[in-house]
């Protein structure tokens, strides 16, 4: 019986979510595979940092993984697009997987995302500013 659960947990979908939801709710998300769609930031030397949702001002960040789980990432063709396109363009949305934990900062907890993998990237067309005359 244990392996069978073990494996449940492992290898069950990702809870489907909103950037939004998990900043309200942190704790009902904490250690969960989650799965959302939001607007990569960029970071040091231009590398995903995290993501955000405007309509409720929301940022959440990735932590920093091990080398392993670099190395895993890089495996992903989308996380690699993703570095290439945040790169280049300044408006950039994904689709992320990965598990919320907290992570202390400046004596305070705040959930961060432990990136799994990257679905669906996408270059975003910056709004246009019109032009005074």
């Amino acid at each position: 019986m244990f392996v069978p659960l073990l494996l449940l947990y492992f290898f069950s979908p990702p809870v489907k979510t909103t950037l939004c939801e998990i900043i309200r709710h942190p704790e009902a998300f904490t250690d969960k595979v989650v799965q959302l769609r939001a607007v990569v930031e960029s970071g040091v030397e231009d590398l995903p940092a995290g993501v955000a949702d405007d309509t409720c001002g929301a940022e959440l960040k990735f932590l920093t993984p091990d080398d392993e789980h670099f190395g895993r990432l890089l495996k992903n063709k989308a996380f690699r697009k993703l570095i290439k396109d945040v790169k280049r363009n300044p408006l950039v949305e994904a689709t992320v997987t990965g598990t919320v934990r907290f992570v202390v900062t400046d004596q305070k907890q705040e959930p961060g995302l432990a990136l799994d993998s990257v679905e669906n990237v996408v270059v975003k067309p910056l709004p246009k500013i019109p032009h005074d005359r």
